[in-house]
């Protein structure tokens, strides 16, 4: 720039045109900038490669950058559903049909992946599945002698809570009258 700067005042101060146009001159432009792209290169090289840093399709902002790009275009897929089918009356929802069938054929096919994996994995080894093998007998034993045990306990302590009702005569009445009817 100095040189330049130079050049205008020396030379067009006294009398003297520069051409800037002459094959020299162009020559020298394309030399320089050609140094330039090449340094520019190198430095590149040795600045950022060196240094660990990569360049390439594989760093963070470029595939930050591809990300944002395939939720905008998510975006635009959903904007162009709704506005394409969902506005010209379509219904497009979790409880059609189509979407209820895929949903039961998922299920069957789990169920059956389920048993599949219930005969290979259990079955197929010798283990016993189903409500009559003896542990499970067991616990069902188990469980029903609790379940009395707690009913005698509760119903001894209502017992304790009442007492027995002496015989009236209307009592002793009533029940003459049972053993008559009966006896007949």
């Amino acid at each position: 720039k100095e040189y330049r700067k130079d050049l205008e005042e020396g030379m067009k101060g006294k009398g003297m045109t520069v051409f800037e146009d002459t094959p020299d001159l162009i020559r020298v432009k394309n030399a320089a900038q050609i140094l330039n792209e090449r340094q520019y290169k190198k430095d590149l090289e040795t600045e950022i490669k060196g240094k660990g840093m990569e360049v390439g399709p594989d760093t963070p902002e470029i595939r930050r950058a591809k990300k944002a790009s395939e939720i905008a275009s998510m975006k635009e897929y959903k904007k162009d559903l709704e506005n394409e089918i969902k506005g010209k009356g379509m219904e497009v929802g979790t409880d059609t049909l189509d979407i209820k069938r895929a949903k039961k054929a998922s299920e069957i096919v789990s169920q059956k992946e389920y048993k599949k994996d219930l005969e290979s994995e259990i079955i197929g080894k010798g283990i016993q599945v189903g409500p009559y093998t003896p542990e499970i007998q067991q616990v069902k034993k188990a469980s029903e002698i609790a379940s009395q045990k707690i009913y005698k306990d509760e119903a001894e302590k209502m017992l304790c809570n009442y007492s027995a009702v002496p015989d009236t005569p209307e009592m002793e009445r009533i029940r003459s009258t049972q053993k008559n009817i009966s006896s007949v």
